[in-house]
């Protein structure tokens, strides 16, 4: 079986979690024996699988779609959402409602929907498409090697000056409005004792929303000697950073899935989370924390601070519940769907 994954603007998405999740899914399929390209031009292929909402992709799609007699089929994965466009880039506000009718016909040149997350196929549902071709699968994570390296930790921690009572909290995502970095520097401020960093890829202010509002705010955590925005880092940094945080707050404004949040467990960090219903596979108090604004987040820091035994009980079972993630599952799911749709 041949597939090729449609990737249009390769090269901008370097880094973003949609290229980082179809690049690791396609590699994970070759495992299976599944040839899998990536923007491939070798065909026929038996299934093209799209992963982004670009015009040219709709362009292909369309044209795949209306040759006769195929013998292969189109598959789309739903990460591009008119909720997850809203609150990112520069006009995106103004120019959403014009994506209900592209989004729409987009996904009609499917003969099949993928769902990252229950919430995902919410969305898709919401969009009039029906339920028997939308199936979710988890875009997962590998969780085959053990993340966590305490040697990594006691070095990282060291580096950055922290004791043992001093949380390092993080969070990895754009410097975007939609990933909320202004409430995570609202948290870090109401909670001087422990130390906030913010990891992820500054774009030019120009081209995002809001970039007077969050201007203020990354002018607020330069001035702040508890919080940080990084911008990019090396593979290796991050490793290192993930070992030595203890919290991943994600204060997210809208998600299809998360998997920033997914790796963060895996090198368990404790999960505090916005109380939205794309978290809704994690339970407050059970294998997380949930919030709405920066003083529940910072509560809820201050209580894990001070509560050892919430500390082990939030870990330990988050960590359980990323079994419904493991990339191996997803990559079996994915496989069956093609062998059945082919």
């Amino acid at each position: 079986m041949k597939v090729n994954f449609i990737l249009d603007m390769e090269k901008g998405l370097v880094g973003s979690g949609v290229y980082n999740s179809a690049v690791r899914l396609a590699k994970q399929l070759e495992t299976f024996g599944i040839k899998t390209d990536i923007n491939g031009k070798n065909p026929p292929y038996d299934i093209y699988h799209f992963q982004t909402a670009l015009p040219q992709s709709l362009l292909r799609a369309r044209i795949l779609n209306r040759r006769t007699h195929r013998k292969y089929k189109i598959i789309m994965t739903g990460h591009t959402t008119i909720e997850d466009f809203r609150n990112s880039f520069l006009f995106s506000n103004k120019i959403d409602y014009a994506l209900t009718p592209y989004l729409t016909k987009y996904y009609s040149y499917a003969d099949f929907l993928v769902a990252v997350s229950d919430y995902n196929k919410t969305i898709l549902l919401r969009y009039g498409f029906h339920p028997s071709i939308i199936q979710v699968i988890s875009n997962g994570i590998d969780l085959s090697t053990n993340r966590k390296n305490a040697v990594i930790r006691k070095n990282a921690r060291k580096r950055l000056g922290l004791n043992e009572k001093t949380f390092l909290i993080i969070s990895v995502g754009l410097c975007i409005y939609r990933k909320a970095p202004d409430v995570f520097t609202e948290t870090a401020l109401k909670t001087p004792d422990h130390k906030f960093m913010w990891i992820g890829k500054y774009l030019p202010l120009g081209t995002i929303a809001h970039s007077p509002y969050l201007r203020k705010y990354f002018r607020k955590a330069k001035k702040s000697s508890n919080m940080q925005f990084t911008g990019y880092i090396s593979k290796a940094t991050l490793e290192a950073l993930w070992n030595a945080a203890d919290i991943f707050l994600y204060v997210s404004r809208e998600e299809n899935q998360g998997i920033a949040l997914l790796e963060s467990i895996a090198y368990g960090n404790i999960p505090i989370v916005r109380d939205h219903p794309v978290f809704d596979w994690l339970t407050h108090g059970k294998n997380c924390l949930k919030g709405k604004n920066p003083v529940d987040f910072s509560d809820h820091i201050v209580k894990l601070s001070s509560n050892k035994s919430l500390q082990s009980k939030l870990v330990k079972q988050s960590n359980k519940t990323l079994l419904k993630h493991d990339i191996n599952k997803s990559i079996q799911e994915l496989a069956d769907l093609y062998t059945e749709l082919v």
